[in-house]
Order: structure tokens, then sequence, then C-alpha cells
């Protein structure tokens, strides 16, 4: 779908976005970042797949 109007565009993707996921915020100590995002590539995933899926391993073994 593509938008003439970049303005249009971001309110798209806003309203998609609210309806489809939760919001979460992640604080790390500083410096882990950046081991977080090599850690998500090695595994062939996005810093956030990465995140969910090592809760979701931590929440079954529990």
């Amino acid at each position: 779908m593509a938008f003439a109007d970049k303005k249009e565009a971001f309110k798209y993707v806003n309203e998609y976005q609210k309806e489809k996921y939760d919001r979460i915020t992640v604080m790390a100590d500083k410096g882990k970042k950046a081991k977080y995002q090599n850690a998500a590539k090695n595994a062939g995933m996005s810093l956030s797949a990465f995140i969910m899926y090592c809760v979701d391993e931590k929440i079954q073994t529990e």
C-alpha cells in the first residue's frame, strides 16, 4: 500500500501497531544493548523477537 503523504503512512502504521501489538519497554544496563543485539543477530532474529523468545523459554521452564 503506497501513500503519497508520509503523515498518512505513519498514521496507518501507528494504528496498525496499536491494534495488533502490546508495547513493552525494556531498560538495560549501559553496554548490554550491543551484546543483546549481537546475540539476536547470531540467532538470526531481531532484538525484539530474541527478547520475546528468551522470555517465552524462561516461562516454559518454570
